[in-house]
């Protein structure tokens, strides 16, 4: 999702393999059909995963090309660098600062691993990037299959499974067992893995439109992906439900209007990065969180964002330091105070809840421009792309931006890759799409 070449539509026809050793393509699509199987199914696998994703590609193109020509890195690879480095000092006024540079860190090598395989996909041949798509939407739609029998079935195959594998049981609070039999498992288990197919089901689309397939079969495998629909509608993941929503919307939006598209997409980037502060504390102070129609859990999260913004002036333009919240979030246990007519806590909470809202906390003013320009630096790059793959590329980006606007830390390392993750197969897709087929 950060470069892209402008490409015409060609005509379609069966990708050439002159050259292509038929092991070596069933190879790439094999490690990429396992690997993002691993990453629905156990999403917290994804800081492993990643690091591996540039090596199918890599080894397949050395294997019958030679060496790869790397490229200078894009504008948004430069912007995300430099916000590394920049949260790697930020880690050392942290009040957590093992587990501030545990994942910056973490965020350090995904970056390495993002720009290795972008890198290697921008040079590919068709038949390399038909082989890694395949496998990419055969995972899809095996693993949207099984997750959504899941939430209809209250975990039916996990629950079999800890019968066999109990140590594979989550904490209590999780589960209600009978006897030694555990008969529920909370469908809040599944929430990581509603997060992984709303984040990929986009590329997917892109993926499927860019095979070398009859029109009838593309049709087929778009069907396949309402069965992702299905169970993220039928989870308990808000967030996911919403980016869903959100990038459809999108996706729509910039198949009639993309102009419109575009400036609308940047200027609620602009507004979600800029605004997010003024409006948690105008929510927090007209007391959203009593409201009668929200969830309890969302609020919660009004109470812990109304909190947060009343605290950034205390390190406006550096922050508090990464991982500070979940120190802070705690401090008071002992003498708890609650919002007026509730009973929520007063306090940030182990993470914000939002990830612009964390970043200014946690990295200031500094945090927040550095986003700032690399999301709209990435939205350039879409702007860029063949007209064909920017409405799914847009849809790509809302699900990214809503997905980090109400869910897990930002940077929890699970969370961090499966935005990589997702702008892997978006490169994967826009590149299979401009290739001659």
């Amino acid at each position: 999702m950060l470069t892209f070449k402008d490409a015409s539509p060609a005509p379609v026809a069966a990708p050439s393999s002159t050259g292509w050793r038929a092991p070596t393509l069933l190879a790439a699509a094999a490690w990429t059909l396992s690997g993002v199987l691993v990453y629905l199914l156990a999403p917290r696998a994804a800081p492993f995963l990643l690091p591996l994703s540039f090596l199918a590609p890599l080894i397949a193109h050395w294997a019958h090309n030679g060496r790869v020509r790397w490229q200078p890195p894009s504008a948004a690879f430069v912007a995300l660098g430099l916000a590394a480095l920049y949260l790697l000092v930020n880690c050392s006024w942290s009040l957590s600062p093992k587990a501030a540079y545990s994942e910056i860190g973490c965020l350090g090598l995904f970056i390495a691993a993002l720009y290795a395989t972008v890198a290697v996909l921008g040079v590919a041949e068709a038949p390399l990037l038909h082989a890694m798509a395949a496998g990419f939407v055969a995972a899809m739609l095996v693993g949207g299959a099984f997750l959504c029998f899941e939430t209809f079935s209250g975990q039916a195959v996990h629950r079999l499974m800890l019968a066999h594998f109990p140590s594979l049981t989550p904490p209590l609070g999780h589960l209600h067992m009978e006897g030694q039999r555990v008969v529920f498992l909370e469908p809040h288990l599944l929430n990581r893995s509603m997060t992984a197919l709303t984040l990929l089901v986009w590329p997917a689309a892109l993926a499927i439109n860019g095979l070398a397939l009859s029109a009838r079969r593309k049709r087929l495998l778009l069907l396949g992906l309402v069965l992702i629909v299905a169970a993220i509608f039928r989870s308990q993941h808000g967030t996911s439900k919403l980016a869903l929503i959100g990038a459809a919307a999108t996706y729509g939006l910039c198949v009639l209007a993309p102009s419109s598209t575009r400036r609308l997409v940047i200027a609620a980037w602009i507004a979600a990065t800029l605004l997010v502060a003024p409006l948690a504390s105008l929510a927090y102070a007209k007391q959203l969180y009593l409201a009668s129609w929200l969830p309890r859990t969302a609020g919660m999260r009004i109470v812990i964002w109304g909190y947060t913004s009343s605290q950034l002036q205390s390190a406006p333009l550096l922050g508090a330091g990464i991982s500070s919240a979940r120190v802070l979030g705690h401090s008071d246990d002992d003498h708890p105070v609650f919002a007026p007519g509730s009973d929520f806590r007063v306090t940030t909470g182990w993470h914000s809840h939002n990830g612009y809202l964390q970043t200014w906390f946690e990295a200031g003013g500094v945090g927040v421009a550095l986003l700032l320009v690399f999301g709209l630096l990435v939205l350039r790059s879409v702007a860029g792309s063949p007209a064909a793959v920017r409405p799914y590329l847009y849809a790509t980006f809302v699900s990214c931006a809503v997905m980090a606007n109400s869910s897990f830390s930002l940077w929890a390392p699970w969370f961090l890759a499966s935005f990589c993750f997702a702008a892997v197969f978006a490169v994967l897709g826009a590149e299979l799409a401009a290739r001659p087929r």
